[in-house]
């Protein structure tokens, strides 16, 4: 639930450091590896962004550890964003306008301690971190969907392994 407060803006792709060291370091319910497979399943699913929630919840305690904690994540960011968003449509000014821009360079850089986090767990080798890092910079270059990023990717770390 702490951790879903930080994950405004972006989903839980705001805090995947902070999960990682949750629940890979320090409760121990996963690997690094199986910690990025879950990761990758959920953002390769259709749907909501915050998936990987109940499937750590699911690896954790099953069910039950599933639903509690997507009910854990969603319920008090929702509370919030509800009484915030009336506050602000009732009481829009130039300060809070600032306010809101000023949340856009935060956002951007936990997006990239996210990128690093994940990369760091999983990149083993000097040619996935060449991979890494050559499609981190050629996706700021060319505009095209994600999706094909990683299909790039998973083809170039296919050629690439032993």
């Amino acid at each position: 639930m702490v951790l879903s407060l930080f994950a405004v803006g972006g989903g839980p792709s705001m805090v995947l450091p902070q999960m990682r060291q949750e629940f890979v370091l320090h409760y121990h319910f996963l690997t690094d590896r199986s910690f990025a497979e879950l990761l990758a399943v959920a953002q390769a699913s259709p749907g909501p962004n915050f998936l990987i929630v109940p499937l750590i919840g699911f690896r954790a305690a099953s069910w039950a550890g599933a639903i509690v904690s997507i009910v854990a994540f969603l319920i008090l960011p929702m509370t919030i964003t509800f009484c915030v968003g009336r506050l602000l449509h009732h009481y829009n000014n130039e300060w809070i306008v600032r306010i809101r821009r000023g949340f856009r360079p935060a956002t951007g850089g936990l997006w990239i301690v996210s990128g690093i986090i994940i990369a760091i767990a999983t990149d083993h080798g000097p040619a996935a971190i060449g991979l890494t890092i050559g499609v981190a910079v050629l996706s700021l270059i060319i505009d095209i969907s994600p999706m094909w990023w990683c299909l790039i990717a998973g083809v170039a770390n296919a050629i690439l392994s032993p």
